[in-house]
């Protein structure tokens, strides 16, 4: 029998252009396709921060510029200075929004600019002064530091996009499973289904959860899926290096590899070669070890979110 994961849909903040909004500060919106693919599965909650402090649809450019080791917001062409109202904005946005999986915001934004903004010396934007962030996104960062905060022009990159991807689901998995969790069984069929993606991003964090899993008893399980959120929010908050997935990529393959015969043993590790080459994509062993669990019945193994930690059509 087929098994098919049901993903649970991640609730992210997007920057409204970017969900086809015409508030650009020239009045359009930013088509970018795979965004608006990944939209379609998941909750959204729109921020276009320059319109929510009073900025209209066009406006005159505003700029980030730093002045004292103090990043600041101004409108050069009419000298406001918009400092204030952009951190009131984001402190009250922030304060009330419900439990999110991550954030998408637009690149090279003075507001939503999580890469690539340009900063300026003065008020002005006469002098140049590096690339930076968008002030809104500052504060994103500063207090979402364990979801996955991004803008559309990074997530061009495969690494850091698939990266994104496995996050975004496996933090909105967690959100909603933590709240249906009731008995310290369900939290430990949620931990074994996600082991192998937590060994492929920290063996370390892990283990410590599998620690914290085994410790947890009815009377203190609601002190402990706090514990555990955090941990695993922290573990995969780093991008796993080649070696890492080749570990747990083997670890999977152990599963099962007793029940191949030689031929097909020696073939896959070759596959593995290739792709520590960088000349095998990565899906391509998932989908052999997906092959092997149906073949073998592996129950286990078809249900580990590392072998499809997100929809396969985004892709």
């Amino acid at each position: 029998m087929l098994y098919v994961r049901e993903f649970r849909k991640p609730r992210l903040v997007v920057s409204a252009c970017l969900n086809l909004k015409p508030v650009r500060y020239n009045g359009q919106d930013v088509r970018d396709e795979f965004v608006l693919k990944l939209l379609g599965y998941c909750q959204v909650i729109e921020v276009c921060p320059e319109v929510a402090i009073g900025l209209g649809v066009p406006r005159d450019k505003i700029i980030v510029y730093k002045k004292d080791s103090q990043y600041g917001l101004s409108q050069p062409s009419t000298g406001l200075e918009l400092t204030d109202r952009m951190h009131q904005f984001a402190q009250s946005f922030i304060e009330n929004l419900p439990e999110v999986d991550g954030f998408i915001l637009k690149s090279k934004s003075p507001s939503c600019g999580v890469s690539n903004t340009k900063v300026y010396k003065d008020k002005e934007g006469k002098e140049f002064y590096s690339k930076g962030k968008g002030l809104f996104a500052m504060k994103v960062l500063e207090e979402f530091e364990l979801l996955p905060v991004e803008d559309e022009g990074r997530l061009k990159n495969q690494e850091l996009r698939h990266h994104f991807l496995v996050r975004v689901f496996a933090i909105a998995d967690l959100r909603e499973s933590l709240m249906s969790i009731k008995k310290v069984n369900e939290l430990m069929l949620f931990h074994q289904r996600n082991k192998y993606m937590l060994m492929a991003h920290s063996q370390v964090k892990l283990r410590e959860m599998g620690r914290l899993v085994a410790s947890a008893k009815e009377e203190n399980l609601p002190q402990v899926l706090t514990q555990y959120r955090e941990l695993f929010l922290r573990a995969i908050s780093r991008r796993p290096s080649k070696g890492q997935e080749v570990n747990t990529i083997l670890h999977a393959f152990g599963h099962l590899s007793s029940k191949l015969n030689r031929g097909e043993r020696e073939h896959f590790l070759k596959l593995v070669e290739d792709y520590k080459r960088g000349v095998l994509q990565r899906r391509t062993l998932m989908e052999f070890l997906k092959a092997y669990a149906y073949r073998f019945e592996s129950q286990y193994l078809m249900e580990q979110t590392f072998l499809e930690p997100y929809p396969e059509s985004l892709n």
